[in-house]
């Protein structure tokens, strides 16, 4: 075995566990997500009792939060090179946007949500003149998730049509993809966030299953 061919193995190798990074990115985002966490309150007593009994479910949250930021951009990079061929200019153009909108509102939207309750006084006034505060821009939250479903949605559904065009998914699992992008569009009202995990779990299965 010649050197040229050592080296040819070692690069097809290298790019196929590089292939690997995009489904397992867009995969550790869903299974992070999955198990719901409970509502922090709407006084600031339950803001303050909820901030003491989930500690350490908060500060989980938070380090996921952070992790997504690296889950969300191996996904993203992966999925754009993937469909590099199949995409036009302006469809390159908006999973790139999309995906970043995406991954960093969601990461922001975790972030003030659990931050907070992390660093709580332990002084009952302070501590409920916090939980005060927090319940003021715990709604921030809920608009850059809102905003995480508007960049999942310029993500996806140039995506699923990119997918359509280079036959590289049956057409009903493309037909899909394109109504789970626009329904995440509603993530403002929550439910979107169910398309948008859906849509990046089946291209992540889609990423793994064919890795030509």
């Amino acid at each position: 075995m010649t050197t040229t061919t050592l080296d040819a193995a070692a690069v097809g190798s290298e790019r196929s566990w590089s292939k690997l990074l995009a489904p397992l990115g867009g995969l550790g985002i869903v299974a992070g997500l999955s198990p719901a966490g409970d509502d922090a309150g709407e006084t600031p007593r339950e803001v303050v009792a909820h901030a003491a009994m989930h500690e350490g479910w908060s500060a989980a949250t938070a380090i996921f939060g952070l992790l997504s930021l690296a889950l969300g951009g191996l996904f993203v990079a992966g999925l754009h090179s993937r469909l590099q061929g199949s995409l036009t200019a302006t469809g390159s153009a908006l999973i790139l946007i999309g995906g970043i909108a995406f991954t960093l509102c969601f990461a922001l939207a975790l972030t003030i949500w659990t931050a907070p309750l992390l660093d709580m006084p332990d002084e009952t006034a302070r501590a409920l003149a916090a939980a005060e505060a927090y319940l003021t821009f715990d709604d921030i939250g809920w608009f850059l998730l809102g905003g995480a479903g508007v960049g999942a949605a310029l993500m996806a559904v140039p995506a699923s049509l990119a997918a359509l065009r280079s036959r590289s998914v049956p057409a009903w699992l493309g037909w899909l993809g394109v109504v789970l992008g626009v329904g995440s569009l509603a993530t403002v009202a929550f439910f979107g966030m169910f398309a948008w995990m859906a849509w990046i779990a089946v291209a992540s299965i889609a990423l793994l299953v064919d890795r030509r």
